[in-house]
């Protein structure tokens, strides 16, 4: 009987010994469990505070990309200012000391019906920032494109947004080391001048009229002007003269083709400044009301494109038209 007692006591010290190693072991587990839990709790917070800092990054490596193709176009808009201008051509011819031939026929006046007539031409369109601000300006502005070309490819593109537009054709001037491709010179020979007068028409097939970018060499050519006319007339185009040289062939040229021709009264931009551009504009506004009309010829420039869109003021009881209504009113 005593020995069956102390088994008993034996197996139930034994059991419990046994049963503390088992809560120890599942307090052990509950531990390291809790641990793990913890450890995936934090590990998550620390990959969401990562994840958060990784999409900051990027969101200002977002901004950083907008800001630089933003200057980037900016600079591209800002190249035409590099390119030669009409004014530049206009300078340089008048300060070249030429024998005078004698004055030309004075262009026929339009007759005034209601109201005076102004045609405002922005030359050297080019880019979609320049297509963008002249589309604001609320009156009646005559963008003259450039042809396509490597430095601005879409200006064709861009002419579709108008329903009416110019083709701005590069012609030789006077002392210009970089030229625009395909610049028509006056040695070229009649075949070449009709070949681009016929290429520029099939990139602008809506354009009446073309003006000359820079010039002054071949504008002051007769034989030149001649073969440029006779091409003009053959495509249906007339042609705006921009007047930089003052010994233009362009009136002699017509008495031979009798294509519509106009020729510029004013430039409005040859100093960048607001208050100089809206002077110009009073002289363009003051010959329009004496003669019936007036052309007056602007740039892309920024100040430029601005200050025409806050002169609606001048421009009452003025009827601001596009070149090729000229004729028509």
């Amino acid at each position: 009987m005593k020995k069956t007692h102390r088994k008993k006591k034996k197996t139930s010290k034994k059991s419990s010994f046994n049963l503390k190693y088992i809560i120890y072991f599942l307090i052990l587990i509950i531990f390291s469990l809790s641990a793990f839990i913890v450890g995936i709790v934090y590990t998550q917070k620390n990959y969401e505070k990562e994840l958060k800092k990784t999409q900051n990054s990027i969101k200002i490596l977002q901004e950083k990309i907008k800001q630089l193709k933003s200057q980037t176009k900016i600079k591209k808009e800002n190249a035409s200012a590099s390119v030669p201008s009409e004014i530049m051509d206009y300078n340089k011819a008048h300060n070249t000391t030429v024998i005078l031939p004698p004055k030309e026929t004075v262009q026929p006046v339009i007759p005034v019906s209601k109201k005076p007539k102004l045609v405002i031409i922005i030359d050297d369109v080019s880019f979609k920032g320049q297509v963008n601000k002249i589309k604001a300006i609320p009156f009646h502005v005559t963008p003259s494109f450039f042809p396509p070309t490597n430095r601005h490819p879409n200006t064709a593109i861009y002419a579709k947004e108008f329903s009416h537009y110019m083709i701005h054709l590069p012609l030789e001037a006077i002392h210009f080391n970089k030229p625009e491709p395909k610049t028509l010179n006056i040695n070229d020979s009649y075949a070449t001048i009709l070949n681009r007068i016929k290429e520029v028409k099939k990139d602008f097939p809506k354009a009446k009229f073309i003006n000359n970018h820079t010039g002054s060499t071949f504008t002051a050519n007769k034989e030149a002007m001649l073969k440029l006319f006779r091409a003009l007339k053959t495509e249906h185009l007339g042609f705006v003269d921009s007047k930089t040289t003052p010994y233009s062939k362009s009136q002699i040229a017509d008495k031979t083709y009798r294509i519509p021709l106009y020729s510029r009264n004013i430039f409005l931009d040859n100093e960048e400044n607001p208050e100089y551009i809206r002077n110009q504009l009073k002289k363009a506004i003051r010959i329009a009301k004496k003669r019936g009309y007036a052309i007056a010829i602007g740039h892309p420039h920024s100040v430029t494109l601005q200050t025409l869109k806050n002169s609606t003021d001048l421009l009452k009881n003025i009827d601001v038209v596009y070149i090729d209504e000229l004729a028509k009113k």
